[in-house]
């Protein structure tokens, strides 16, 4: 039989024990966990990261290369230009983008998911200097609802008239008004005389939205059936910034009060209204800056 001392001992051991096991687990809970990543153009990225840009790891790689075609057939893409993406993400397009630009081109991506934004600074600006990441930690529904800034509050940290290109894919699908106008304000004042914008987005009518509603081509269900205010449509009232379209009237005003000009606008089968497109794709305008006098 063990003595009063022994039994002592032996508690204090096993509360030594608990101590020690609480403490590791406490330990492992605030460690990281390893995420699964997705080997692509010699990079490692982690797979949830990807899942946030809208699509998996099996579209990846495609969507990429649509977008560089895309961005090359509307805007041009020249080696020595200096490009800002909005809503970088991952760094889908920035990947791509390295094999472009030559050392004396200048990419600069923004996103307001810090660990995306990590990510990218840890494995592609390590590899091409000439290109940086911001973070931003704007407050956002869908994508940083714990955030603390608010979107009218960001001056890009980039020289007046100094890029060439701005790329925004599916930002402003997830802003209201106010917000594009003071991005567009902040494009108007960083781009080159001879810069443009590439911005994707849902542009309604009253036709548009009937065949949204009838057709029904998206994975999301938009029909953009709820009035948010004067030419500005949501697709769910619980979710207002998860899908937003704008008549181009709404669109053309805001850009015009950027100080900004629409030289084309592209349009996009994503509602089903026009048959003859592939189905699924935005809207695409591609804005510049008004001639001066």
């Amino acid at each position: 039989m063990f003595s009063t001392l022994a039994v002592w001992i032996l508690a204090l051991a096993a509360l030594a024990s608990a101590v020690l096991l609480a403490r590791f687990i406490a330990r492992w809970q605030r460690t990281p966990r390893a995420q699964p990543t997705f080997s692509f153009e010699e990079y490692d990225i982690p797979v949830d990261l990807i899942n946030l840009t809208g699509a998996g790891p099996e579209t990846f790689g495609p969507i990429a290369a649509g977008h560089i075609q895309h961005l090359e057939q509307s805007i041009g893409l020249d080696p020595d230009h200096f490009i800002l993406e909005i809503g970088s993400g991952i760094g889908r397009d920035a990947i791509q983008l390295t094999k472009i630009l030559s050392p004396k081109g200048r990419y600069i991506g923004v996103d307001i998911i810090k660990r995306s934004i990590d990510w990218c600074a840890s494995n592609i600006s390590r590899r091409f200097p000439n290109f940086s990441f911001v973070h931003y930690d704007l407050k956002d529904q869908l994508h940083n609802p714990t955030g603390t800034m608010q979107t009218q509050k960001i001056r890009l940290p980039i020289t007046d008239g100094s890029v060439d290109r701005i790329i925004l894919w599916s930002v402003f699908t997830h802003m209201f008004r106010a917000d594009i106008l003071h991005y567009l304000i902040e494009f108007e004042r960083v781009l080159r005389p001879d810069g443009l914008i590439f911005a994707t987005c849902f542009i309604v009518n009253d036709a548009i939205i009937a065949s949204a509603q009838k057709n029904d081509l998206t994975p999301y269900g938009l029909r953009f059936a709820h009035l948010a205010e004067s030419g500005c449509y949501i697709n769910d009232p619980a979710h207002p910034l998860g899908a937003v379209a704008y008549t181009e009237q709404a669109l053309q005003e805001t850009i015009a009060k950027a100080g900004l000009l629409q030289k084309t606008m592209q349009r996009g089968n994503w509602s089903g209204h026009f048959p003859d497109l592939p189905a699924g794709a935005q809207d695409t305008m591609i804005l510049s800056r008004k001639p001066v006098p």
